[in-house]
């Protein structure tokens, strides 16, 4: 966490939205309000005035709205900016638009009951503020090289980890068994990332994929929607009891767990409440890992952990490496929180240490090696 208080510019035309979010967030001493703004053109005019270090934005709002001064932010001044939305349908659509345009995060905003889910919403954009601040405002444009087609071959283009002791090994390795799964764990950055990785994956996939991404409640239906109009897999929010099919990618619900276990010679999808063990995240990298490394055969997963705050993932990566999973990690240099990769980089779990770029790359190394 960062050493000095956090500046935070605050922008919304709610004056509810702005009078609770000053009130929650002045209690931790970890975070400065420098100002707030009632549109986004009143935004942009005291982000060049403070120079904050984190903003939070309203996406509808009168005069400029949330997506044009986003858009101008990241032209101007790029700043980490945390999205609040409404969990409606235009809410969320425009807050996938957010993520394209350079938003580090989602919370969704509190309702009109001072009340209602107050202490689950602040202890979430604190911790948010706190991981945006330390986001290198470059990362934010995502300027970062489109790699080759895989279609042109699959040679091992793996780049060496440049951290000794990263635990890491040979560029290009692939597992030793028949990959029969994926599965991707991601946070703070990961729907851009995902749109990268997934928009290379082939529409023929000899294999399913599952992802916990962390969202609130009720944006994971259109973060798979979304990412299903622009990318040639199938992609979709998971069911409970769903039999995952190849080919296509399954979304884990926002506000529940997702475990998956193999049922003959299918996998299953269960979702619901269940906790296996103890997480502030819902969906949780690690349990969906822990159900894999208990319910899948050894050496059946490739994992994938991606940009992300915190260290979820790293307890259900080591239950999966002592069962033979192979694992790949985003590379400090392309993360936009280098958080949840390091803690399994650092712990030598990771096989490969890949650039966004060339992780779709990886995986289809990873998943036509064996592949008799």
């Amino acid at each position: 966490m960062p050493k000095q208080k956090v500046r935070l510019l605050i922008v919304d035309d709610s004056v509810f939205t702005r009078a609770t979010l000053k009130k929650i967030l002045s209690r931790d001493p970890g975070i400065e309000i420098v100002d707030e703004a009632r549109d986004g053109r009143e935004g942009i005019l005291k982000l060049q005035q403070h120079k904050p270090d984190v903003v939070t934005m309203d996406v509808e709002m009168p005069v400029m709205n949330g997506l044009q001064a986003l858009e101008e932010i990241m032209r101007l001044q790029p700043t980490p900016v945390i999205v609040l939305s409404s969990v409606t349908t235009t809410g969320a659509r425009l807050t996938m638009n957010a993520f394209e345009l350079g938003a580090a995060d989602v919370v969704a905003k509190p309702s009109g009951k001072s009340g209602d889910g107050l202490a689950e919403l602040t202890q979430d954009l604190i911790m948010k503020i706190k991981a945006a601040a330390e986001i290198d405002p470059r990362r934010l444009r995502g300027s970062f090289p489109r790699p080759a087609s895989i279609a042109g071959g699959l040679a091992g283009t793996a780049r060496r980890a440049e951290a000794a002791g990263s635990g890491a090994r040979v560029p290009g390795a692939t597992p030793r068994q028949r990959v029969e799964l994926v599965a991707i764990g991601t946070s703070t950055g990961g729907p851009r990332a995902l749109q990268m990785v997934l928009q290379e994956l082939p529409a023929d996939l000899p294999v399913p994929v599952v992802v916990a991404q962390h969202m609130p409640n009720g944006f994971t239906e259109l973060l798979a929607k979304r990412l299903d109009g622009i990318c040639p897999l199938a992609i979709r929010e998971v069911e409970d009891g769903e039999v995952l099919k190849n080919g296509t990618v399954y979304i884990a619900q926002s506000g529940k767990q997702i475990q998956v276990t193999k049922k003959g010679t299918s996998y299953v999808a269960q979702i619901g409440d269940e906790m296996p063990i103890k997480t502030l995240y819902k969906p949780s990298v690690d349990i969906m890992f822990l159900s894999l490394a208990k319910g899948a055969p050894p050496n059946a997963v490739l994992g994938v952990v991606m940009t992300g705050m915190g260290a979820d993932g790293l307890r259900g990566a080591k239950e999966m490496k002592n069962k033979g999973s192979f694992l790949i990690a985003e590379s400090e240099q392309t993360c936009i929180v280098y958080g949840m990769p390091r803690v399994i980089v650092e712990a030598g779990l990771a096989d490969r240490v890949e650039d966004l770029p060339n992780i779709a790359r990886a995986i289809m190394e990873c998943v036509n090696a064996n592949k008799r």
